[in-house]
């Protein structure tokens, strides 16, 4: 019991890690190093579209050789840019549910054994290096642990949820954690006092991950290949140019297992860390454009239609216009029209065609660089 409590803290770190791009803090002489690597798994990464991206956040704890001992984490406010955002798809990784895996799962049962419980909804992985109760020597250095994270869905507020299992053959022990992403960047993450409080050296967290070995009894091979099974749950763009990330970090020593504070408590600002991207600017693409009106029509009227259509890019459609032809005549615009976004434009048409006839009242729909057509057919009264 004691050695998986112990391994618990690896895990509530690790949690910190999935949170923030790179940032420096320090307390009693120790510093964090975080850094996260973003590439867009297409090639290509654009300033107004998210893509999907692989992501890889990485810390590791600097204690001075002369401390004997490494300060816990107690919490960590992460505020950090929007460009990257989490996405669970349920269709793709259907949420991993507390029936199946929760606090009463029997964690010390292995990485490959708690796969199956939810083997469709892994979207990540990782490892990790831990100093049991927390001693600053490399003869207190386990470095065995590996960690998987599955889509666990979205909470109340809408954010992306995740489920962290870590487990230590070593302490023949796991662990289970859960944390969400806000929408507006910020995550405030509460690392729960642990038996010894033992501290992290180093980990490392994928999305979706390479492939990661673990050993597997069921197997006839005797291992199994995990990775992330949803390469779009990462998605991220560079709207500016660069990433700049901040953070808060909250240490001190406490108590098993009241929580009590046992000494002071430091509260460090993490300098904030610069990552420069390149983001592409892109181009609109309008599509799936829709006429609506009325089909009896008579010639020399005015008459109200509304098109629709939707811009399929990677950029804005700026300037967007409507001209009408065949049997109207008539125009329209709107500003602008976002990537993804649908927009319906209310056009004002004067009917042209000929008296008696059938045909067509055609929309061209235009921005800068692209365009499409659409038609509705009508029919203009004899009289």
């Amino acid at each position: 019991m004691t050695k998986l409590r112990t391994f618990a803290s690896t895990v509530g770190v690790a949690l910190l890690g999935l949170t923030i791009f790179s940032s420096a803090a320090s307390a009693e002489g120790e510093s964090i190093t975080l850094k996260t690597v973003v590439k867009p798994l297409g090639g290509k990464l654009y300033k107004e579209v998210r893509v999907p991206a692989s992501t890889s956040v990485s810390a590791q704890v600097n204690t001075p050789p002369s401390s004997p001992k490494v300060n816990p984490l107690k919490r960590a406010v992460m505020r950090f840019p929007t460009d990257l955002t989490y996405n669970p798809n349920n269709r793709k990784t259907p949420v991993c549910p507390d029936s199946a895996l929760g606090t009463q799962s029997n964690l010390a049962a292995g990485v490959a054994a708690t796969v199956k419980l939810c083997p469709r909804s892994v979207i990540g992985n990782g490892t990790a290096e831990i100093y049991l109760a927390k001693i600053n020597t490399p003869a207190a250095l386990i470095s065995d642990p590996q960690m998987v994270i599955f889509n666990g869905g979205r909470d109340g507020n809408g954010n992306a949820r995740m489920k962290i299992y870590a487990y230590s053959k070593s302490t023949n022990s796991g662990i289970l954690m859960t944390g969400s992403l806000t929408r507006k960047g910020i995550q405030n993450v509460a690392i729960p006092v642990l038996s010894n409080d033992s501290g992290t050296a180093n980990f490392v967290l994928r999305i979706p991950g390479p492939p990661m070995t673990v050993e597997d009894p069921a197997s006839p091979t005797g291992t199994s290949i995990i990775k992330g099974l949803d390469p779009a749950y990462a998605r991220t763009k560079c709207s500016s140019g660069k990433w700049v990330n901040r953070g808060t970090f909250t240490l001190g020593e406490r108590a098993y297992p009241s929580g009590t504070d046992t000494g002071p408590e430091t509260t460090v600002e993490a300098t904030p860390y610069t990552e420069f991207c390149k983001g592409l600017p892109g181009r609109a693409k309008l599509t799936n454009a829709k006429a609506r009106g009325p089909k009896f029509l008579r010639r020399g009227t005015r008459k109200v239609f509304r098109v629709t259509v939707r811009n399929r890019g990677t950029a804005t459609a700026r300037n967007v216009k409507v001209r009408v032809s065949g049997f109207g005549r008539g125009q329209a615009r709107t500003a602008k029209i976002a990537p993804g976004k649908w927009r319906t434009i209310r056009v004002r048409v004067r009917i042209t065609g000929p008296k008696g006839r059938a045909g067509r009242i055609v929309f061209r729909v235009s921005g800068k660089g692209t365009g499409i057509r659409t038609a509705t057919r009508v029919r203009i009264a004899r009289r």
